[in-house]
């Protein structure tokens, strides 16, 4: 089984480098993307109720390892593993 969590974020950096955005632009992006506390411990416990059924094993593992144990962790990745994790937590949110 593929981990569509990987997968989106190599998608998502191929546009970026496709696209060819000014680093300003980006850095943009990327700061709008920080997540706040109770955003972090919300995702933690979605990512957690929702493995094994809407995610697998190892696409919960590779969420958990992105977020690390605080949100600065989290704000600190790459604007491709914001933007692909944001919208996963997006999409956990709708479904909750």
């Amino acid at each position: 089984m593929s981990n569509r969590i990987l997968a989106g974020i190599e998608k998502y950096k191929s546009i970026l480098k496709e696209k060819n955005f000014p680093s300003e632009k980006i850095e943009s992006l990327s700061k709008g993307l920080d997540m706040e506390f109770l955003e972090y411990c919300r995702f933690q416990e979605l990512k957690s109720a929702v493995t094994g059924s809407r995610l697998s094993l190892d696409e919960s593992m590779t969420i958990y390892g992105f977020l690390g144990n605080t949100p600065d962790h989290f704000n600190k990745q790459p604007v491709e593993v914001k933007a692909v994790l944001t919208q996963v937590f997006s999409e956990l949110l709708k479904k909750h």
